[in-house]
């Protein structure tokens, strides 16, 4: 499957028991103050092949399960309200966001929207994990306007048990496959 563009990412904020929390669902489709998506690379999906030998050949090779999966998301001008959420930082009573000792990351689950090279549309979700972004920063104005670059985000995803299996990455292409993914992600109220 090969990825044509980046359209949506849908965030659903999760509850400690991995359940959505009504009215925590954000959708960043580069709506005019509302953010734009700009790439998601998510990465560990093999894991290492363990070769076993014996009779002098590659007896047999075990690789079970995945990686190490962790997934990079990166956007423009997410609004505030939404990244402080999905990063944990709480507002003081006198507007001011805090990243501290107290921060705490909700679990999230997150979808990738985008297109086959055929145009059907194409899902790839996380069911639970946390954002984090480790740097902020900027720099000076130099004569000529030059596009923004893009904010970067992590994603450290855990497994969710999904029809009796732990599962941590769902794919989907076509919209009926899209659309069950989603009720995997966000529940039936998807």
């Amino acid at each position: 499957m090969t990825a044509v563009g980046f359209r949506r990412a849908t965030i659903q904020v999760l509850d400690d028991e991995l359940k959505p929390v009504a009215g925590k669902k954000y959708v960043v489709e580069g709506k005019t103050k509302e953010g734009a998506t700009s790439s998601f690379e998510i990465t560990g999906l093999t894991p290492e092949a363990l070769k076993i030998y014996g009779s002098d050949i590659t007896y047999e090779i075990f690789q079970e399960g995945t990686g190490e999966v962790a997934a990079k998301f990166s956007a423009l001008d997410l609004p505030v309200e939404m990244e402080n959420e999905f990063l944990g930082r709480k507002k003081s009573a006198n507007e001011v966001y805090h990243a501290g000792e107290a921060t705490n990351p909700p679990y999230c689950a997150v979808l990738f929207e985008s297109s086959t090279l055929h145009g059907e549309k194409m899902g790839t979700g996380i069911y639970a994990g946390k954002f984090g972004k480790d740097s902020v920063g900027a720099k000076s104005k130099e004569g000529k306007m030059e596009a923004p670059d893009p904010d970067e985000y992590s994603f450290e995803p855990i497994e969710k048990e999904i029809d009796g299996t732990k599962e941590a990455v769902g794919f989907a292409v076509g919209d009926t496959g899209f659309e069950a993914l989603k009720e995997e992600l966000f529940g039936t109220a998807a």
